[in-house]
């Protein structure tokens, strides 16, 4: 078990493989854990970083309200922590939006950018699905969280075809989540109300993937494409039949699209 000191607060993170570095930021619901299977491949040809934030996994939880900036700051705690001037990041929406601030006010720090599944700021839209969720948070009902925070996260088709998988997901969420781990998924959701990177887009420098999903009804297709037309240069990857959960939802297609970005050089290809 990886552990570091961030402010007074004990940071959970994973250090596999080796070769150009990868950070991975979560999305809210998400930590380490949620990387298990993915693990073998995104470590094959890389080293593999993966970070609980603040109020996620095993990592420490708050005692107060705080903003991403928080979170921009443990991720630089953490590059300088393992040694690292420069990585390659990918964040997962919540994770896309730390990594965003990252990227823009740090450029130097990041040479790819990955962002999946994000928006670049927290529209009413967004903001009013984060009050929704954190009032089933506030009720501590396994179930209840369950029926309001997760279907919107996946297509309608993958949701239905899985359905006793996901099923089974709200037993384990009834049977483990405690007041503490909702309390901490409510002050993640709280910290991204006031998201809007929109005036940095131009900063970031990074070589940029936009992973964007047909059926993405948390943060939209609309919403991601500002990112596309605000990072000079970005890529544009659009992902058919998945929802807000690319990863999970087209495992084979998200892996392809991350290691393929991170790993090539575009700079060294020449078309006659």
């Amino acid at each position: 078990m990886a552990t570091f000191d961030f402010e007074g607060r004990t940071i959970y993170y994973e250090d596999h493989g080796s070769g150009r570095p990868l950070l991975i930021l979560n999305g809210i619901f998400m930590s380490c854990a949620s990387w298990k299977a993915f693990v073998p491949a995104f470590s094959a040809a890389n080293r593999l970083i993966l970070l609980d934030l603040v109020d996620q996994g095993l990592s420490a939880k708050s005692d107060q309200e705080y903003t991403q900036e928080l979170q921009e700051r443990l991720v630089l705690a953490c590059l300088d922590h393992l040694g690292l001037a420069q990585v390659a990041i990918c964040g997962i929406s919540y994770g896309g939006e730390v990594a965003l601030r990252v990227a823009g006010r740090h450029p130097e720090r990041v040479d790819k950018l990955v962002l999946s599944n994000t928006t670049a700021w927290t529209s009413d839209w967004l903001r009013d699905i984060g009050r929704s969720w954190e009032a089933a948070m506030a009720s501590y009902d396994g179930h209840q969280f369950f029926a309001t925070c997760i279907p919107v996260v996946y297509a309608p088709g993958f949701y239905q075809a899985n359905h006793d998988w996901a099923k089974a997901r709200e037993e384990l969420f009834v049977r483990y989540f405690t007041p503490e781990v909702y309390d901490a998924f409510a002050r993640l959701t709280r910290s991204a109300e006031d998201h809007d990177e929109r005036a940095n887009l131009s900063r970031v420098q990074a070589q940029t993937l936009v992973i964007s999903s047909q059926h993405d009804h948390v943060t939209p297709l609309d919403n991601q494409l500002e990112l596309v037309r605000g990072i000079a240069g970005a890529a544009h990857l659009l992902i058919m039949d998945s929802g807000h959960a690319a990863m999970y939802e087209k495992p084979v297609e998200f892996t392809a699209a991350v290691l393929g970005f991170v790993n090539s050089d575009s700079a060294g290809i020449e078309i006659d």
